[in-house]
């Protein structure tokens, strides 16, 4: 496929565009540059022939890395960034960071994921199979980026992920789920965040990000649009910084009704569009202050101190055994997609199993 001026797709499915670069005894002398894009081939092809593109080999894994890095970093969050940045300086610089891109092999590649497991802690214990997909997964990434731009050999490609046991879910009970509402709706008003946690199932950092300007208590609708979240300086070994960013994802973005029975307490409590829900003032509440709170409310309400993200957790499985639909229960929760919900939270326990076979048995 040949679209503009010497730009056309190869059968490897990126785009390459050739220019002119010199002349020669021969003739005119062609160099190509290449991108996974129409438009990215025709940026490049535009700054080599003004002379303005260089495509510098990175020779080490370093220099791989800070070249994969920069070409994410206007496609990620800047918490994935710094993340990205974290992980590569904690788990991999020092094994890998010096070497040759072509010394690198998968056998290399397999013993890192193991000695990971086994002590890739700070304080020698083992790192959990999830951190360890993590890092490998942005192992694959760098080293498939290479093997793209610049025709490196991927040494990752068969690496195969560590296996990761899926944890059963936590849920807080009926009688826990009384117990959390009477308190919540005696408390004070920052505990009305728990409550809202409990019956829409938002996410901490989009709680505490929260401001009155995104709730609508006429149309009784919640707009999560934000998430507030504590990072580490991407260009510095220590320190971090609060930011309010954009939700997790595009599908975090999502409008939530508010639950009738908590509306006039929100009356009470409403505020000027620009201070956070949870403090009442422009001053926010930090995502580590408020799970304290949260576990002293749980205590005073007689209540088994259960990890804050149970209260989503609780908020989905009511649903889903509800008879809600997995498609709204999804879209509320803003997964990126039905089947996150699915492997989650649709599962039957044994009465209903038994239930459903008892239908069967009356059949025979």
């Amino acid at each position: 496929m040949r679209r503009g001026e010497n730009i056309h797709k190869r059968k490897d499915g990126r785009w390459e565009g050739r220019f002119i670069s010199a002349y020669g005894e021969k003739g005119a002398v062609y160099t190509s540059v290449y991108a996974h894009s129409y438009v990215d081939c025709a940026e490049k092809l535009a700054l080599a022939r003004c002379g303005m593109y260089t495509k510098n080999v990175p020779r080490t894994v370093d220099e791989l890395f800070y070249k994969w890095l920069t070409a994410r970093k206007n496609s990620v969050k800047n918490s994935t960034y710094v993340t990205y940045q974290t992980m590569y300086k904690t788990h991999v610089k020092e094994r890998f960071g010096s070497m040759k891109v072509q010394s690198v092999t998968s056998f290399m590649i397999n013993r890192f994921v193991s000695d990971l497991l086994e002590s890739g802690r700070c304080d020698g214990e083992g790192l959990s199979p999830k951190s360890v997909q993590a890092v490998l997964v942005m192992l694959k990434s760098v080293f498939a980026y290479g093997a793209r731009e610049f025709h490196f050999d991927d040494p990752a490609k068969g690496v195969s992920q560590p296996k990761c046991r899926r944890k059963e879910i936590q849920i807080f009970s009926h009688e826990e789920m009384a117990k959390i509402r009477r308190a919540a709706m005696t408390s004070e008003d920052e505990d009305v965040g728990i409550l809202l946690a409990l019956y829409t199932g938002v996410r901490i950092g989009e709680l505490c990000a929260l401001r009155w300007e995104d709730i609508d208590l006429e149309k009784r609708i919640i707009h999560v649009n934000k998430t507030l979240q504590r990072m580490k300086h991407p260009d510095k070994d220590r320190g971090t910084f609060v930011a309010v960013t954009e939700p997790k994802s595009e599908h975090s973005m999502r409008d939530i009704p508010i639950p009738t029975f908590i509306l006039e307490r929100l009356e009470n409590m409403r505020c000027d569009g620009d201070c956070y829900f949870l403090t009442g003032t422009t001053n926010y509440a930090e995502t580590r202050t408020y799970q304290y709170r949260y576990k002293r409310f749980l205590e005073n309400a007689g209540v088994e101190y259960k990890n804050f993200h149970v209260l989503r957790h609780t908020f989905a499985t009511e649903c889903i055994r509800l008879g809600i639909d997995v498609k709204t229960v999804s879209e509320l929760l803003g997964h990126s997609s039905v089947k996150i919900t699915l492997e989650r939270y649709v599962h039957s326990d044994m009465e209903t199993k038994r239930r459903q076979l008892e239908r069967l048995y009356e059949c025979i």
